[in-house]
């Protein structure tokens, strides 16, 4: 005991406290909330497309059959603000997935399973969408490009806290139900360079819907040798209501690349998703 007493003392006189996941905290300045909106957005703003190439590691269960879909292959990202999403997937030259979303609808398909999940974006929250291995409408949200709303009193409505111990701004969305407010987000920004580390989703009853690690920030390549914002390249997802995981790395980054994306690079599958299944989440 008078030993362990000595090691102890022995560390806090040395400055040598121990503190989880290795981080020292930050009892620094730090910025109001108007500033941090107003520097991410300039890098947010400067996103107007994106394409880039991949790889990915996923684990997806059906939450009704449980029926599960494993596979790492290689995949296409494209996106265009706020709404206009689409991720491929294949294993050799096999298609294993396709995620997309755009103003109107949001689709899932599992080639594999023979299945199609869609729904209509106005509805989403009014569907059973939590029925999908993996939610298409919340994949936009991962990706923390789309430039951030400045009226702090409009819903979503934005708060601060500052995290010591992570050193990193933590910012919530707030909506109001008809009978109390709820968190919709929250997003951790690393305080020094404002790049978001963490995005929670939640459900209108705080149970996370989506949580996503984010990490190696990246260039996107603007052509003509020219790199524009940096954003991150490494996705960690894990969707607790299915049990799904899904990770994606993207190893080239790019604004465009041989004119893609394109209005038609949204477009909804319909009939041409390739599956006798099809299932509408907001029938």
């Amino acid at each position: 005991m008078r030993r362990l007493l000595v090691i102890t003392l022995a560390a806090l006189s040395a400055g040598c406290v121990a503190h989880p996941q290795g981080r020292q905290p930050y009892f620094g300045p730090t910025l109001p909330l108007t500033d941090i909106i107003h520097q991410i957005n300039e890098r947010n703003t400067a996103v107007t497309s994106l394409w880039s190439s991949g790889t990915f590691s996923a684990h997806l269960i059906d939450p009704q059959t449980k029926k599960k879909t494993d596979g790492d292959g290689d995949l296409t990202l494209l996106y265009q603000p706020k709404k206009d999403l689409r991720v491929v997937g294949k294993v050799l030259t096999q298609k294993v997935f396709d995620i997309g979303g755009n103003d109107d609808r949001y689709w899932l398909i599992l080639p594999t399973e023979d299945v199609m999940w869609w729904g209509y974006t106005r509805l989403i929250g009014q569907g059973r969408a939590s029925q999908l291995p993996i939610r298409p409408d919340l994949l936009p949200e991962v990706l923390a490009v789309t430039p951030l709303e400045t009226d702090l009193l409009k819903e979503p409505a934005p708060t601060l806290r500052f995290n010591n111990d992570q050193d990193c701004y933590m910012v919530t969305w707030n909506v109001q139900l008809s009978d109390r407010w709820a968190v919709q987000k929250e997003v951790w920004y690393d305080r020094a360079t404002l790049q978001p580390r963490l995005v929670l989703l939640f459900d209108p009853n705080g149970r996370v819907a989506l949580r996503a690690y984010l990490s190696k920030f990246q260039p996107i390549y603007l052509g003509n040798g020219k790199n524009g914002p940096q954003i991150a390249s490494q996705f960690d997802m894990l969707f607790p209501e299915s049990g799904s995981k899904f990770s994606i790395t993207l190893k080239q980054l790019e604004d465009s690349h041989n004119n893609a994306p394109n209005g038609r690079s949204f477009a909804f599958p319909g009939d041409r998703a390739g599956v006798s299944r099809t299932i509408q989440i907001d029938e």
